[in-house]
């Protein structure tokens, strides 16, 4: 592949900005004059390669004239996650395609792709006349999972409403894809239980967390 480094702004892509409908992505970005071709590079944004390596065979040449009929860019996200695109600059040169290697983040953005749905039920069976009772927790995943990615948090009084709001427990076993039936926890009467993820936020850009 022929890099060059970029010798002026008027070669730069800016502006790029993105739509996402469903698993659908539409990307648009200023196109100047002088750039023949784009070479588009998309991955997952925690494999993001750098620009010295990254090969002919990570990225996608894309002519003004795809872009002029597409009114931009049109792509699918079909996994889960989110990803990165970046979008090169290109000109012919005595027939050789010149790929610029523009470094900046103006050619640059993230896009989420959909979320894998985790369904959880918490049953509770009280104890006649006892001050303990027994939870029954289920978990259902689209995907497998990692026993590290959940934690059910309990508390005294009432339902927890964050990860913070009573004392963490982890799971101790992966989850496969499918329905997961834990088992059973006793805990007292007045004592409440309910799944989070274990780091938040993180987790939910891949994850939606859903209660049965």
């Amino acid at each position: 592949m022929n890099w060059e480094p970029i010798t002026s702004p008027v070669q730069e892509i800016r502006d790029l900005r993105k739509t996402v409908r469903d698993s659908e992505v539409h990307l648009t970005w200023f196109w100047s004059n002088e750039i023949d071709f784009v070479y588009i590079y998309k991955a997952p944004a925690d494999r993001v390669r750098a620009i010295s390596e990254i090969t002919e065979q990570d990225l996608t040449l894309y002519t003004r004239e795809e872009y002029k009929a597409n009114q931009g860019y049109l792509g699918r996200i079909e996994a889960i996650g989110r990803y990165a695109f970046r979008i090169f600059p290109c000109q012919k040169r005595d027939g050789k395609l010149i790929i610029y290697r523009q470094e900046n983040d103006e050619n640059f953005i993230y896009i989420s792709g959909s979320k894998a749905r985790i369904y959880f039920s918490i049953k509770y069976k009280n104890k006649l006349f006892q001050s303990r009772k027994k939870v029954k927790i289920s978990i259902m995943s689209e995907l497998e999972l990692n026993k590290d990615l959940l934690v059910y948090v309990k508390k005294s009084g009432g339902v927890p409403i964050s990860i913070d709001d009573g004392t963490v427990y982890p799971f101790v076993r992966d989850f496969p894809s499918g329905k997961t039936v834990a088992p059973e926890i006793e805990v007292d009467k007045n004592e409440f239980i309910r799944i989070f993820f274990s780091n938040g936020r993180t987790s939910a850009q891949n994850f939606e967390l859903i209660p049965e």
